[in-house]
């Protein structure tokens, strides 16, 4: 019985002995493994994780700062415009009047003329010159050539109701500034920026490395 016991705390003491042993094999090999990997983690929040997080934050920063200054041709049709016009005024008028044509005159009475050098062709006897008195009847047609210059003064009523159908064309350049926050994009942009904060914040609670050394 003694001779079994002291077999049992042999090989308790070779059991311990020996798992000692494998888990410090199997710790120095997750350590050989797990290194470059962690290195490679580390390099990877440094080199692209970090800049790439506050790239995008900075980018959202920038859009709700963002302003929009341009002009806008337009080029179109206003609606089209139908409607009647009244009118109701005075309207002066001031102007000359050339006249120049031929026309008929119709005596209103008997002219009479006096002393009118006239020449009376006889024919093959000759031809007398002397002065006449002639009358013209009342009622007698004259042709006459007339050339002359009326002036014209005078203020007239327009009483009139004016059709308007029209569609009027536009072309203009407008100049456009716009502040994209201030214009509604600035809650949205916040929004973004809280969608990504969670994410920003944990890379930068990782560590930055490891060291490996002893005090």
């Amino acid at each position: 019985m003694e001779r079994l016991r002291r077999f049992w705390n042999a090989f308790r003491d070779v059991a311990i002995i020996f798992s000692f042993a494998v888990n410090f094999i199997l710790v120095v090999s997750l350590l050989v493994v797990s290194i470059p990997a962690l290195h490679a983690v580390f390099d990877l929040k440094a080199g692209l994780l970090e800049p790439l997080l506050s790239d995008l934050d900075d980018a959202f920063v920038k859009l709700g700062e963002a302003e929009i200054d341009t002009p806008l041709p337009i080029e179109g049709e206003l609606a089209h415009i139908k409607f009647t016009l009244p009118l109701s005024q005075s309207l002066p008028i001031d102007f000359e009047l050339d006249i120049e044509q031929d026309t008929n005159v119709v005596l209103q009475q008997e002219v009479r003329l006096n002393g009118v050098h006239t020449e009376f062709d006889l024919g093959n006897f000759g031809k007398i010159n002397g002065d006449v008195t002639l009358s013209l009847p009342k009622g007698m047609l004259l042709p006459v050539h007339l050339d002359m210059t009326v002036p014209v003064s005078k203020t007239i009523s327009v009483n009139m109701n004016v059709p308007v159908d029209q569609s009027v064309p536009i072309t203009m350049t407008v100049p456009v500034y716009i502040k994209l926050g201030e214009a509604g994009l600035g809650p949205a942009v916040q929004d973004l920026r809280a969608v990504f904060r969670p994410v920003q914040d944990l890379v930068d609670g990782l560590p930055d490395g490891i060291e490996l050394g002893s005090k």
